[in-house]
């Protein structure tokens, strides 16, 4: 008996295992064309260029999204990156680095209209990154970002997802799957 309760549990096992996997199955690695990053998704991108002055002149931040389709937990995936004139970060200059991730947590935290729950450094390699999270929409709804600067070039990762929702795994799957390649 107790052989058969045992091979159960096994199947069992095996069974839920699988069906995570198969749930799981769209996942792929996501290279925009002519980039030299890679992200890990969950479906199909699509994305979208605008032109934005500043006080350092026209940027073209490019944005790469995924909507995801019913059962995911996050309802926005999102990868954007921003080419700033060349030269205008220096490895020594941490605190125009350092305004850089401040101005632009605020400045998207201001436009949802929200609050920030943490933030903390989270570099890439050598690189500065950071990641925070923050709550909007009277609190219903979730913001996690990554933001990593290589040399000129920002790069942010967003997920959104609605609070009750807001700690599932696949949120970290993406954030942590940046991957530049040379």
């Amino acid at each position: 008996m107790n052989n058969f309760i045992f091979k159960n549990i096994i199947y069992f096992l095996i069974l839920f295992c699988s069906t995570g996997s198969i749930a799981q199955s769209d996942w792929h690695k996501f290279t925009p064309p002519g980039q030299f990053f890679e992200v890990t998704v969950p479906g199909e991108m699509r994305n979208g260029e605008k032109k934005v002055l500043t006080d350092l002149g026209a940027i073209h931040p490019v944005t790469w999204l995924h909507q995801s389709k019913e059962g995911d937990p996050n309802y926005l995936y999102l990868v954007s990156y921003v080419d700033y004139p060349e030269g205008t970060f220096s490895r020594d200059s941490t605190d125009l680095i350092n305004e850089l991730f401040a101005v632009s947590v605020e400045t998207q935290v201001k436009d949802l209209g929200g609050e920030i729950v943490y933030q903390s450094d989270s570099p890439y390699g050598m690189y500065p990154g950071i990641i925070y999270r923050a709550t909007y929409n009277k609190n219903d709804a979730v913001i996690k970002s990554r933001m990593i600067l290589m040399n000129d070039r920002l790069y942010i990762l967003q997920v959104y997802t609605i609070s009750s929702k807001s700690l599932n795994p696949e949120m970290n799957r993406f954030l942590e799957s940046f991957k530049a390649r040379q």
